[in-house]
């Protein structure tokens, strides 16, 4: 209730109660005796009265009032931070000589020889992760390496995976050519013991093998990138041993020349 509305309702029943109070001392009637008028007993009831309405504390306007904001309107500002991933290139490390491939196998041509120490930028990783696809650091068609012979560096994981080109289609691996060969010769009984030393160049990258011929014979068979073989043989008084290295693979055959030679 406003206070305007509280004032106007106690002015009226302060009016009321003078008026009421004012009757009971109108005129009497001719012959009647006349009673006076106490005005003091008129302010007492009419102060009374006024005590009797409890006292209202003044209430703030509508613009005066204070809202306390409720827990769902403070509002909390979050700061959201983002972070930018930096990128460095790619590169690879050469920890040992290896060959830099056509393909991620060894059964694909070799196009350059990279050495220790070298370092390229890798373009990719194959299918199976276990070969790079690496910028040709000795310039010309970029190749594969396998992974065991290279340290990688950079953004490595972002690398795109790469399909493999087609397998080509195999073919015999070229033939051996001696690197040197020497023998000694400890005399024995009707000959001697010859211990011959054998060298050759490994002139191929897809054999599978070495196979070492003496006298037509094949007496030992090694693994691929093998160069080298020691024979002790006997040989008659007069007589010759001779020797041939083969290589091998699924695809065919290749000998080196025969080497042909005694003790005297």
């Amino acid at each position: 209730m406003s206070t305007i509305v509280k004032k106007t309702r106690l002015i009226s029943l302060f009016t009321s109660i003078a008026f009421v109070l004012t009757a009971c001392y109108l005129p009497a009637r001719p012959g009647q005796p006349t009673q006076a008028i106490d005005l003091n007993l008129v302010g007492t009831i009419a102060a009374m009265t006024l005590q009797a309405i409890p006292l209202q504390t003044s209430i703030p306007s509508a613009t005066q009032a204070v809202v306390q904001p409720s827990a769902t309107q403070i509002l909390t500002k979050t700061t959201t931070t983002t972070i930018t991933p930096t990128f460095s290139a790619p590169m690879v490390l050469f920890e040992g000589n290896t060959n830099c491939r056509k393909g991620p196998g060894t059964g694909y041509e070799v196009v350059t020889v990279l050495l220790n120490g070298q370092k390229t930028e890798a373009i990719g990783v194959s299918e199976s992760g276990n070969y790079w696809f690496v910028k040709n650091p000795n310039k010309g068609q970029d190749c594969w390496v396998a992974n065991d012979l290279v340290k990688p560096s950079g953004s490595i994981l972002q690398l795109p995976t790469m399909k493999a080109p087609p397998t080509p289609s195999p073919v015999p691996p070229n033939a051996p050519a001696w690197s040197s060969y020497n023998y000694t010769c400890d005399f024995a009984s009707g000959g001697s013991n010859m211990t011959m030393n054998l060298v050759w160049s490994d002139r191929s990258e897809n054999e599978q093998g070495y196979i070492v011929y003496r006298d037509g014979q094949a007496i030992v068979t090694l693994a691929a990138n093998t160069t080298t073989y020691v024979d002790t043989s006997f040989v008659g008084a007069g007589q010759t041993l001779s020797y041939f290295v083969e290589v091998f693979n699924n695809a065919g055959r290749a000998r080196s020349t025969t080497i042909t030679y005694g003790c005297q």
